[in-house]
């Protein structure tokens, strides 16, 4: 079984691309275009699925195109749509250095810096667009780069300055 210390995050399935099954994923980083990889790994169901890439290629600055074995219709493809997009930690080029990813922030203490110290991210929700983190209060909070300040790996908190329309009233 895969887990998820032991992949990197790539992007996420947008949409399917021709009839032949071929997917369609918004990248968000460079990762995959510097690796030798030959799995692509899509998260179903909270379940990291392997599938063996038979060809890929660029489409502008930003996505890619797969077609994957075993997924060679339109529907096959369909069902893939919005799937989080990963590779395997392991594949990657020697000089690329991993940046975290959500999954690892579990455990991090969360600090605003306008109501300070929030919480203990106890678990981070990738299921949707939207990425939430889950307090150790209950508390959800959206997670996005534009929020983090700073992650301070040693000390496990994550420094954040969330804007206004989510402070508590």
């Amino acid at each position: 079984m895969i887990t998820t210390e032991q992949v990197i995050s790539i992007g996420r399935i947008t949409r399917t691309h021709g009839k032949r099954g071929e997917i369609q994923c918004l990248t968000t980083n460079e990762y995959w275009d510097n690796a030798e990889a030959i799995f692509l790994i899509l998260n179903i169901d909270n379940i990291l699925v392997p599938f063996r890439v038979l060809d890929w290629r660029g489409k502008g600055s930003d996505s890619l195109i797969f077609q994957l074995d075993r997924i060679n219709d339109e529907q096959s493809a369909q069902q893939l749509i919005g799937c989080q997009a990963y590779m395997l930690a392991s594949d990657l080029n020697e000089d690329d250095e991993p940046l975290p990813t959500w999954q690892s922030l579990t455990g991090y203490r969360v600090l605003d810096t306008d109501q300070g110290e929030l919480g203990t991210i106890i678990h981070v929700d990738e299921t949707t667009i939207n990425t939430l983190i889950t307090l150790d209060n209950d508390q959800l909070i959206p997670l996005h780069e534009d929020f983090i300040i700073d992650i301070d790996q040693e000390n496990k908190l994550l420094t954040i300055c969330l804007p206004f329309i989510f402070h508590a009233q």
